[in-house]
């Protein structure tokens, strides 16, 4: 017996993405988590895939993203007869330029880590779960600013 294909869950089903427009940060793993789906159940067409991800945020949100012109446009012109195809990379490239610090490169800043030791700096007044808390937060953030070339590694 083969395998049925599945379906994108309805909006506000528990496996539905979702993103908290709160957490900018988020935004790039909504978009993961939404092309998982994409793979999972088949979906290639740009369009479907554009309508898709507008479809699982807030409503004013979904104004936004379809309002920009990647989004209803398929192609482009290019110089005098030529056309480009506007793929839903193209549209998702030009959202996430509506939110700074969303994209990956910002995902954390050194004044971040700065922050977190500054707030966290009388060690004496920690239980073993705040230090935990507090060692995983920067342990998260000095790596990622590690990984990423923000920082060296004799300044973490």
């Amino acid at each position: 017996m083969e395998p049925t294909a599945q379906h994108m869950p309805p909006c506000n089903h528990f496996s539905a993405p979702k993103w908290d427009e709160s957490k900018l940060r988020k935004l790039t793993q909504y978009f993961k988590k939404l092309e998982y789906l994409f793979r999972d159940c088949g979906i290639t067409d740009h369009t479907q895939m554009k309508e898709y991800a507008a479809r699982y945020v807030m409503y004013d949100t979904a104004e936004t993203w379809t309002g920009l012109p990647e989004f209803a446009a398929t192609t482009t012109p290019v110089g005098n007869q030529a056309t480009t195809a506007i793929s839903y990379k193209n549209w998702k490239e030009a959202m996430i330029l509506l939110y700074p610090g969303a994209e990956e490169s910002m995902c954390y800043m050194v004044n971040e880590l700065h922050q977190l030791v500054q707030d966290n700096f009388d060690l004496s007044a920690y239980t073993l779960g705040t230090f935990l808390t507090y060692y995983h937060k920067f342990q998260k953030i000095s790596q990622w600013l590690l990984q990423h070339g923000k920082i060296h590694a004799n300044e973490e």
